[in-house]
């Protein structure tokens, strides 16, 4: 048995997704989804239609009057929105709680990333809604390896832990594997399209040879949501991206920083819908 399918073996479960994810996964090339059997699912769930309603009635929507009907702030949000929406709830719902990990900090900072990868893939030839979907999963992985692996997990969580591939390495010093595979072998058995598959094994080898566009746009968005959190300007960020990055998308640093402007309200609104 290799370690990636020992991990799997030492998994309590292997958390699973609510249909009406799964069925939003299978429509993400789609835009013909029936809204109306969506809009029923969301509502048989309590949390779900909260934080739909909390999206409606936030500030970027500017509305006059509170919203209180699911169907009312569905045709406000829209469907980019609600699946976005849906999407996350239902993976931080598969992952409610992880030991060693502060999970409220976990999800904000992947549904931030998230933004920033839709965002980051704007005009790339890529859908904008697996590079969401595959921005919000690009540490799912760690996940998995904090429930099947807790002791040797807490070793990757010290304050002086490396990040990048310095974390990958120390990851396989550990446990002869690292949170970007498991990560790529979660999504293959929750059947996510191969491009978030893809994105997920090499987000952090952008340059690798196996790694497609989906994978370096995370890569930059994971940057960009660091730098963010800090609370650092776009053009300060565009100057700390990776240029042989920058340019396998045909990214110039004013394009970066064009997109990085777009997502400088996303702290904030994250924070709102947590």
């Amino acid at each position: 048995m290799n370690p990636l399918e020992k991990l799997f073996a030492d998994l309590p479960r292997i958390p699973s997704m609510p249909r009406v994810v799964q069925d939003l996964i299978a429509s993400l090339c789609k835009e013909d989804i029936d809204i109306g059997s969506l809009v029923a699912q969301v509502k048989q769930d309590q949390s779900l239609s909260a934080r739909v309603l909390a999206m409606a009635n936030s500030s970027a929507f500017g509305v006059s009057k509170k919203i209180g009907a699911i169907d009312q702030a569905v045709t406000l949000i829209g469907l980019t929105a609600l699946r976005s929406l849906v999407i996350a709830s239902g993976i931080s719902k598969a992952f409610a709680k992880v030991e060693g990990l502060d999970m409220q900090v976990f999800w904000r900072q992947a549904m931030i990333c998230a933004g920033v990868a839709r965002q980051m893939g704007k005009h790339q030839g890529v859908n904008r809604e697996f590079a969401y979907t595959a921005g919000l999963m690009h540490r799912i992985g760690l996940l998995l390896i904090h429930l099947a692996s807790p002791a040797k997990a807490q070793q990757l969580s010290a304050p002086d832990t490396p990040s990048g591939l310095e974390f990958i390495e120390l990851e396989r010093s550990l446990l002869g594997l690292d949170h970007c595979e498991v990560g790529a072998e979660l999504a293959l058995r929750w059947n996510f399209p191969p491009e978030i598959q893809n994105a997920l094994r090499w987000y952090v080898q952008p340059l690798n040879a196996e790694a497609g566009p989906l994978a370096a746009i995370v890569n930059l968005s994971e940057a960009v949501t660091h730098e963010l959190l800090k609370g650092e300007e776009p053009e300060k960020i565009s100057v700390l991206l990776d240029p042989a990055v920058l340019a396998k998308l045909s990214f110039s640093r004013a394009d970066a920083e064009k997109r990085i402007e777009a997502c400088v309200d996303l702290p904030e609104s994250v924070e709102a819908l947590m």
